[in-house]
Parts: C-alpha cells; structure tokens; sequence
C-alpha cells in the first residue's frame, strides 16, 4: 500500500512538473540542437566490416556510405537473414578503417578521422549512452558534461506540446523534458544532440542544427524532482 501511494505521489509530482519549469529549481541555459538516429541497413556480404572493440569482425558487414552512417551516428540496426541486431559504439581502432569522404554525402565531413575508426558492439534496445544509460527516444539528449553533467534533466519549453509517433506506431505529446544520458566527438559547448530512434523526421522547431538557432531551456536542479523525471523515462 506503501508503494501505491508513492508511486501515485510520483506521478502527480511529474506531472506538476511537466506542466511549467519551476524557476528556484532551475538554470537557465543557451543551447542549440542537432538530432541523431539509428539508421536500418542491410547487412551485405562484400561489404565493409564491423569490428569489436579487440578488432576482430562481428559477423557484419556493411556498404561503405551505410558503414560511415552508421558511425557517424554512434548506432545502427542490421538486418540480416530476416532477423535485426542493434550494434551500438564501443571504442575506436588504431587504424582508419575508412576515410568517409569518399562517401559523396560526407564529403565535407570534419571529424573523418574518427569516424573511420569506430568499433562496436552488440546491444539491446536502441543502444547505449554514456554511463551504460538506455538510448530512449524523443528523451536522450547528448551534451558536453562540462556544461550538462551526465545524469541531468533539462525542460526544453519549446519542445512541449509537440506531437510526435513512438517506437510502436503511436502518437504522443512530449512534456519538454530531456535526459542528459549521452555524448559525441562533436557535441561541444552548448551544442545539444537529441535522439529520434529509429525515425529520421524531426518534429521539435527548436532543431535549427546551427550555433544559430539558439533557444531557452533550464537545467534542473532539485534532485527530487531530477528521480522524479528519470523515474518516468520513457513514452510507452
């Protein structure tokens, strides 16, 4: 009985929440935002190989523009005779495996270096973040440490009320708030990366992919109310 009033006093405490940020829990930040994805490939057998994180080929390959996708993106979804696995980053190599320039849509891709070094590993769900967090969709956010401590909740105002399709088909109104629960080579500063899942359309406005397009959001800073929001971490 102990539990059900707990839990229900949860939900109600979130959903205070989710209706305004409270202002003497909160920091104010500038931020701006990309968005990244788990793009679905084909496994091919003449293909570029994946690696494990000892170098040795996990039973995947990949064309060469879909192999740099996928590493530019941090995680991927095979499919291969008729079943899927989700492949998450695990490291890099010592070597470039592949210079991803050669790919037309990454011609001008900065961080190639990298990139053409991931390694990876077989994981559940959608993948892992920093800290062995759950990629969820619509809810990790990437973020420099520096700025937003791993683990941290941010209200993004912008984002709330925004219609978008979950995992399962169905759609849903988000409540504005993100979790601190993942990281990138390029994501510096005030520079945030929203994950999408497996789906490449966009629905938060806030998403200008510049330095540009900079928008309001705060950092919450009351650790009840950070357990709270972790608590209900996913849209199902």
């Amino acid at each position: 009985m102990k539990l059900i009033f707990l839990l229900a006093a949860l939900w109600v405490t979130f959903d205070g929440l989710s209706q305004q940020p409270i202002e003497t829990d909160s920091a104010k930040v500038n931020l701006w935002a990309t968005y990244y994805y788990v793009p679905s490939v084909n496994h091919i057998d003449t293909g570029i190989e994946l690696l494990d994180i000892n170098e040795k080929p996990l039973g995947f390959r990949l064309d060469s523009c879909s192999w740099c996708r996928a590493a530019v993106e941090g995680t991927v979804l095979i499919r291969k005779q008729n079943k899927n696995y989700v492949l998450n980053y695990a490291g890099r190599s010592k070597t470039l495996q592949y210079d991803c320039r050669l790919c037309i849509q990454f011609r001008n891709y900065k961080n190639f270096s990298k990139t053409g070094q991931v390694l990876w590993m077989i994981t559940d769900g959608l993948g892992k973040g920093v800290m062995n967090y759950d990629l969820i969709p619509y809810r990790t956010i990437a973020v420099d440490k520096d700025v937003i401590p791993y683990g941290s909740v941010v209200y993004i105002p912008e984002a709330k009320g925004v219609s978008f399709q979950n995992e399962k088909g169905e759609i849903l109104i988000h409540d504005g708030y993100f979790l601190a629960g993942d990281t990138g080579s390029l994501i510096n500063g005030n520079h945030i990366d929203v994950f999408l899942g497996t789906s490449v359309v966009n629905p938060f406005s806030f998403i200008k992919s510049s330095p540009a397009g900079m928008f309001v959001a705060y950092l919450i800073q009351n650790q009840a109310h950070i357990d709270v929001i972790w608590a209900k971490t996913r849209f199902d």
